[in-house]
């Protein structure tokens, strides 16, 4: 018997609302960023990925590597491979340097404070993507998604599928701070349909992610004799696709992941995994996100002057096995025109 998508109205006002807010948002009492005008100086920007392996970090790096190219400027990207501690000295490193900018991609900013704080005392500009950093002194912008907006559209697409009492497991890094505001939102939709969480699991940083998610599911579902655990949310696509993956092999199809973020992969691996139902995807507005970035160093650089922890949000859009996009796109709610957006491997 085909389900009926339910849809409670309590979390579903508390997204609109969030959608439909302001998304640019600053910090009360924030300081304001004036440095004096580079010229011609040659610019050079510093990127510290924390796992530069992910797909969702090439696409990144990308952008800003055309963006970088395009006004003659140098970038240099560094890799943490989850030892959160080695920002520190990367972030040491290119003050020392004398670096212009950087950019810091979705990890844990307490361990990096004073440095934060440092170089914007010298008049180096960081920018972080979903990372939080507007809540952190010294930092200029973050730009990403809508984080507790994208993980309340994602649990609730999930919870729409369940019954009360249900139950899940969640995934996710608690150092990271965007994955913390993801869990606490998915938490508030999940009491909201009356979903219980079976357990909730924390990468411990160590390891491989992909296969530690894989051994974690498994062996929740393995132990779930009674098949009471129906599904997962997760914090990050590479956790959705192991997750589903998992419950896949041990014959759990009824088993439905979802999670957030998107890249090509995440595409391919909807369409092979039966047990991955959904995520809310950003990437197709990473042209977007970036431009804003680029934009700020522009003034920066120009020697105009910029309040600093400014929040740019942008909404993520759910992407489900119904509405996946045609190969070669990442989801577009406006149409699918001229070439596709990413290379299909």
């Amino acid at each position: 018997m085909k389900r009926i998508l339910k849809m409670n109205q309590k979390p579903l006002i508390i997204i609109l609302t969030l959608i439909f807010v302001a998304v640019t948002v600053g910090s009360a009492g924030a300081e304001v960023m004036k440095i004096k005008p580079k010229g011609n100086k040659k610019i050079k920007i510093g990127v510290i990925d924390p796992n530069a392996s992910i797909e969702i970090a090439a696409l990144c790096n990308k952008e800003h590597k055309a963006a970088a190219n395009a006004r003659g400027w140098t970038l240099q990207y560094f890799d943490l491979k989850d030892n959160f501690s080695e920002g520190i000295t990367f972030m040491e490193n290119m003050i020392s340097a004398g670096y212009d900018g950087v950019i810091l991609h979705w990890q844990p900013l307490k361990t990096i404070d004073k440095q934060i704080k440092k170089a914007f005392e010298l008049g180096i500009p960081i920018i972080t993507i979903a990372a939080q950093g507007s809540r952190f002194p010294g930092v200029v912008t973050d730009c990403g998604p809508l984080e507790g907006a994208a993980s309340a559209i994602s649990a609730e697409y999930l919870a729409s599928k369940l019954q009360a009492g249900d139950k899940v497991l969640t995934i996710n890094i608690p150092v990271i701070e965007s994955h913390t505001t993801r869990l606490t939102s998915a938490k508030g939709v999940f009491e909201a349909y009356k979903i219980k969480i079976a357990q909730e699991l924390y990468f411990p940083l160590t390891g491989d992610p992909m296969q530690w998610t894989y051994d974690q599911t498994k062996n929740a579902l393995l132990g779930d004799t009674k098949k009471e655990i129906k599904g997962a949310w997760t914090a990050w696509e590479g956790f959705s696709i192991s997750a589903a993956r998992a419950a896949h092999d041990i014959g759990r199809d009824d088993f439905m992941v979802v999670g957030l973020d998107d890249t090509p992969n995440t595409y391919n691996m909807m369409r092979t995994l039966p047990t991955y139902v959904g995520t809310a995807g950003f990437c197709s507005l990473l042209k977007e996100i970036n431009g804003k970035i680029f934009d700020i160093f522009d003034k920066i650089f120009k020697g105009e002057p910029i309040e600093t922890q400014k929040y740019y949000g942008y909404v993520s859009r759910l992407v489900t096995k119904e509405n996946l996009p045609p190969k070669g796109y990442f989801i577009n709610p406006c149409g699918y025109k001229g070439r596709p957006d990413f290379e299909v491997k």
